[in-house]
C-alpha cells in the first residue's frame, strides 16, 4: 500500500459527500479548563497546551452520529486545500418536536429524514456543539458515512439555517424593546388562528427588519404562496399584515415614539438578494410553521441549475 492510499482514498469519499450527511462517531471532543469547569470530572483530565490551561473531554454522542455542516464545495475540496470537516450531533427527538424542527423552524434542532442504518426514527441535528474531523479519517477502515436522503431543496433550507445560527444579527435595543418584541409576541399568539393575520402567520417561512432603529422600519413578511393558498385562497395580504403588525404600533402609540412602519408580504419569488441579506436580517422567531416541505416548488426551481460542485 503506498503512502499516497489514504489521502487518496479520504478525498474519493470526500467527494461522495455533501453537506448534511453522516459521519459515524460516538464522541465529541470540548475542550475544557480543568481549573474552572462545570463539568464532574474534568479537574482530572490532563492538560495539552504549554499554559496548562486547556484538555481535550469527550462528550458522549448517543446516536453514534453526527451531521457534517461544512459547505459542500469546501467538504469536496483536496485535503490540502481544506482538512477539516465541521460536524455536529445527531441527536433523537420525539415526533411532535422533530415536526416543530422541521427545516430548522424552531430552536436550536434541524430535522432530518430518517435514513436506513441509523437506527433513529425522528433524527435531528443539534446545534448546540460543533467540532472539527479530520478529513483524512475518511480513508480508515472503520469511518463511516452515510448519505443522508435529503432533496436539494432541504439542503438550501439547512444552509441557510447554519447561516441563520451562526450569523443572528442583534438589532438595536430601542428596535427590539419598541418593534420586534410586540411582533414576536403577535405573530407566536396568532399563528393558527382562523383569521387573516393567522393564516399568515401560519405561512411564514421567516420576517425579516431592517436594521437601523431609524425614523422608518421595514418589515417584510415572506410567505410560502403554496401553504397560504392552501390555507385563505384569495386572502387580502395587506389586511394580514397589518392584522400582525397592529400591536406593534399601538405599542409606539402609548410610549409616543414616532416611527412610521413598512411592512409587506412577499414570496421567494418577489423579493431581491440584497433586500433580504443587506437591508434586513431575518428576526428569531422560535415557533414557526413547519409541514411536509416549506416553498417546495419555489425552492427546488432555484436549486433546479447546475451544481455548484
Amino acid at each position: 500500500m503506498s503512502d499516497d492510499w489514504p489521502r487518496g482514498e479520504a478525498e474519493r469519499i470526500a467527494r461522495e459527500l455533501w453537506q448534511g450527511d453522516l459521519l459515524a462517531t460516538s464522541v465529541a471532543v470540548v475542550l475544557e479548563a480543568p481549573g474552572s469547569t462545570v463539568v464532574s470530572g474534568a479537574e482530572t483530565l490532563e492538560t495539552v497546551d504549554e499554559h496548562g490551561i486547556w484538555a481535550p473531554a469527550a462528550q458522549a454522542i448517543d446516536s453514534g452520529w453526527a451531521a457534517i455542516v461544512t459547505q459542500t464545495c469546501d467538504v469536496v475540496r483536496a485535503i490540502d486545500t481544506h482538512e477539516h470537516l465541521q460536524v455536529m450531533p445527531i441527536v433523537a427527538l420525539d415526533e411532535a418536536e422533530w415536526k416543530r424542527s422541521l427545516n430548522g423552524r424552531r430552536g436550536t434542532h434541524f430535522s432530518l429524514p430518517p435514513a436506513e442504518g441509523v437506527g433513529i426514527e425522528f433524527p435531528a441535528i443539534d446545534c448546540s456543539i460543533s467540532f472539527p474531523v479530520a478529513k483524512a479519517a475518511l480513508a480508515h477502515i472503520n469511518v463511516q458515512t452515510l448519505s443522508t436522503p435529503m432533496d436539494p431543496a432541504t439542503r438550501v433550507l439547512l444552509s441557510h439555517w447554519l447561516m441563520r445560527r451562526i450569523g443572528r444579527y442583534a438589532f438595536p435595543d430601542e428596535l427590539e424593546q419598541n418593534v420586534l418584541h410586540p411582533l414576536r409576541d403577535k405573530v407566536t399568539r396568532a399563528m393558527g388562528k382562523n383569521s387573516k393575520g393567522g393564516y399568515l402567520a401560519s405561512s411564514l417561512l421567516g420576517v425579516w427588519s431592517s436594521t437601523d432603529w431609524s425614523p422608518a422600519v421595514s418589515l417584510i413578511f415572506l410567505v410560502d404562496p403554496n401553504r397560504l393558498a392552501s390555507l385563505a385562497p384569495g386572502l387580502d395580504a395587506g389586511e394580514a399584515v397589518e392584522e400582525l403588525v397592529e400591536p406593534v404600533r399601538r405599542s409606539l402609540g402609548k410610549t409616543g415614539v414616532t416611527v412610521q412602519i413598512e411592512a409587506t408580504a412577499r414570496s421567494l419569488t418577489g423579493v431581491s438578494a440584497y433586500e433580504l441579506m443587506m437591508a434586513h436580517r431575518q428576526i428569531d422567531i422560535d415557533v414557526l410553521p413547519s409541514g411536509s416541505f416549506v416553498a417546495e416548488d419555489e425552492v427546488a426551481q432555484a436549486t433546479a441549475g447546475p451544481s455548484d460542485r
